[in-house]
Protein backbone atom coordinates (compact mmCIF):
# COMPACT_ATOMS: atom_id res chain seq x y z
CA UNK A 1 0.00 0.00 0.00
CA UNK A 2 1.32 3.06 -1.12
CA UNK A 3 0.92 6.57 1.40
CA UNK A 4 0.28 8.53 -1.73
CA UNK A 5 -1.81 7.03 -4.43
CA UNK A 6 -2.31 8.03 -8.17
CA UNK A 7 -4.91 9.98 -7.43
CA UNK A 8 -3.08 12.11 -5.16
CA UNK A 9 -4.94 10.30 -2.40
CA UNK A 10 -3.15 10.29 1.47
CA UNK A 11 -3.65 6.53 2.25
CA UNK A 12 -6.36 6.11 -0.33
CA UNK A 13 -8.85 8.05 2.01
CA UNK A 14 -8.42 11.99 1.62
CA UNK A 15 -6.84 14.17 -0.92
CA UNK A 16 -3.63 16.11 0.56
CA UNK A 17 -4.26 19.70 -0.10
CA UNK A 18 -7.28 19.00 1.96
CA UNK A 19 -5.64 17.66 4.45
CA UNK A 20 -3.46 20.47 4.55
CA UNK A 21 -6.39 22.97 4.90
CA UNK A 22 -8.26 21.60 7.14
CA UNK A 23 -5.09 21.23 9.48
CA UNK A 24 -4.56 25.07 8.61
CA UNK A 25 -8.10 25.28 9.74
CA UNK A 26 -7.76 23.63 13.22
CA UNK A 27 -4.41 25.36 13.69
CA UNK A 28 -6.21 28.87 13.20
CA UNK A 29 -9.23 28.56 15.35
CA UNK A 30 -7.21 26.50 18.16
CA UNK A 31 -4.90 29.58 18.17
CA UNK A 32 -7.61 31.86 18.12
CA UNK A 33 -9.40 30.12 21.20
CA UNK A 34 -5.69 30.07 22.85
CA UNK A 35 -5.53 34.50 21.99
CA UNK A 36 -9.17 34.89 23.40
CA UNK A 37 -8.35 33.25 26.33
CA UNK A 38 -6.67 35.77 28.92
CA UNK A 39 -6.50 35.93 32.46
CA UNK A 40 -9.43 37.79 34.56
CA UNK A 41 -8.26 41.39 35.62
CA UNK A 42 -8.32 41.56 39.19
CA UNK A 43 -9.72 44.62 40.96
CA UNK A 44 -9.36 44.91 44.29
CA UNK A 45 -11.28 47.36 46.84
CA UNK A 46 -9.33 50.72 46.99
CA UNK A 47 -6.93 51.00 49.82
CA UNK A 48 -5.06 54.08 51.27
CA UNK A 49 -1.86 54.96 50.51
CA UNK A 50 0.98 57.49 51.13
CA UNK A 51 2.80 59.09 47.91
CA UNK A 52 5.85 61.17 48.17
CA UNK A 53 5.78 63.85 45.13
CA UNK A 54 8.61 66.65 44.66
CA UNK A 55 8.48 69.98 42.79
CA UNK A 56 11.72 71.25 42.30
CA UNK A 57 13.09 74.76 41.19
CA UNK A 58 9.89 77.30 41.91
CA UNK A 59 9.41 80.38 43.87
CA UNK A 60 7.83 81.42 46.83
CA UNK A 61 4.56 82.06 45.79
CA UNK A 62 4.57 78.20 43.73
CA UNK A 63 5.57 77.19 47.67
CA UNK A 64 2.67 79.10 49.07
CA UNK A 65 0.13 77.78 46.96
CA UNK A 66 0.69 74.43 48.05
CA UNK A 67 -1.13 73.84 51.67
CA UNK A 68 -1.76 70.83 53.92
CA UNK A 69 -5.23 69.71 53.84
CA UNK A 70 -5.79 71.14 49.59
CA UNK A 71 -6.69 68.13 47.51
CA UNK A 72 -5.08 67.10 44.10
CA UNK A 73 -6.30 66.31 40.45
CA UNK A 74 -4.71 64.77 37.37
CA UNK A 75 -3.87 68.22 35.45
CA UNK A 76 -4.98 66.35 31.78
CA UNK A 77 -8.02 63.69 32.95
CA UNK A 78 -9.46 65.72 36.31
CA UNK A 79 -9.29 62.48 38.20
CA UNK A 80 -8.49 62.99 41.73
CA UNK A 81 -5.43 62.06 42.81
CA UNK A 82 -5.43 62.69 46.90
CA UNK A 83 -5.29 64.95 49.81
CA UNK A 84 -1.73 66.87 51.01
CA UNK A 85 -1.41 65.37 54.54
CA UNK A 86 2.30 67.00 54.96
CA UNK A 87 4.46 69.36 53.45
CA UNK A 88 8.29 70.44 53.79
CA UNK A 89 9.90 72.87 52.26
CA UNK A 90 13.88 73.77 51.65
CA UNK A 91 16.08 75.54 49.59
CA UNK A 92 16.73 75.31 45.85
CA UNK A 93 20.70 74.05 45.14
CA UNK A 94 22.65 73.49 41.96
CA UNK A 95 26.38 72.33 41.40
CA UNK A 96 28.91 75.17 41.12
CA UNK A 97 32.37 75.09 40.99
CA UNK A 98 34.64 77.53 43.20
CA UNK A 99 38.22 76.99 43.19
CA UNK A 100 38.41 73.75 41.47
CA UNK A 101 35.89 72.41 43.83
CA UNK A 102 31.91 71.35 43.08
CA UNK A 103 29.35 72.89 45.63
CA UNK A 104 25.83 73.04 45.73
CA UNK A 105 25.11 76.18 46.18
CA UNK A 106 21.87 77.88 46.87
CA UNK A 107 20.40 79.46 44.32
CA UNK A 108 18.21 82.95 46.05
CA UNK A 109 14.50 82.54 45.27
CA UNK A 110 14.29 79.48 44.31
CA UNK A 111 13.08 76.20 46.34
CA UNK A 112 12.04 72.64 46.44
CA UNK A 113 8.78 71.30 47.97
CA UNK A 114 8.42 67.81 48.92
CA UNK A 115 4.72 66.68 50.06
CA UNK A 116 3.24 63.50 50.98
CA UNK A 117 -0.58 62.90 49.38
CA UNK A 118 -3.11 60.31 51.12
CA UNK A 119 -4.59 58.28 47.99
CA UNK A 120 -7.37 55.78 47.05
CA UNK A 121 -5.01 53.12 45.22
CA UNK A 122 -6.12 50.07 43.07
CA UNK A 123 -3.21 48.03 43.66
CA UNK A 124 -3.28 44.89 41.00
CA UNK A 125 -1.07 43.05 40.85
CA UNK A 126 0.73 44.88 37.80
CA UNK A 127 0.05 48.38 38.63
CA UNK A 128 -0.89 50.77 41.25
CA UNK A 129 -3.64 53.36 39.90
CA UNK A 130 -3.99 56.19 41.66
CA UNK A 131 -7.02 58.32 39.99
CA UNK A 132 -7.29 56.54 37.22
CA UNK A 133 -3.79 56.48 36.10
CA UNK A 134 -0.60 54.46 36.52
CA UNK A 135 1.76 55.62 38.99
CA UNK A 136 5.41 54.86 39.25
CA UNK A 137 7.81 55.99 41.83
CA UNK A 138 10.52 58.29 39.55
CA UNK A 139 8.09 59.51 36.88
CA UNK A 140 6.47 63.23 36.53
CA UNK A 141 3.08 64.07 36.52
CA UNK A 142 1.17 66.97 36.02
CA UNK A 143 -1.14 68.29 38.87
CA UNK A 144 -3.19 71.27 39.65
CA UNK A 145 -5.70 72.09 42.33
CA UNK A 146 -7.82 75.35 42.44
CA UNK A 147 -4.21 77.48 43.10
CA UNK A 148 -1.47 75.96 41.16
CA UNK A 149 -0.79 73.48 38.43
CA UNK A 150 2.26 71.84 38.47
CA UNK A 151 4.87 68.97 37.33
CA UNK A 152 5.64 67.08 40.50
CA UNK A 153 7.91 64.10 40.55
CA UNK A 154 7.06 60.90 42.80
CA UNK A 155 9.60 60.08 45.12
CA UNK A 156 7.88 57.02 46.86
CA UNK A 157 4.89 55.51 47.36
CA UNK A 158 3.77 53.12 50.36
CA UNK A 159 0.23 51.56 49.92
CA UNK A 160 -1.23 51.10 53.22
CA UNK A 161 -3.51 47.70 54.92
Amino acid sequence: MKIINEKGKLFGLINIIDLAVVLILGLLVVGGAMRMKSRPIIVSEPSKAHITYEVSDVRMVSVDNINVGDPLYHYDKGDFVGTIIEKEVEPYTEPLERDGEWINAEVPGKYIVTFVVEADVKDNPDVIVVGGEQTRVGIQYRMKNKNIAFFGTALGMEVLD
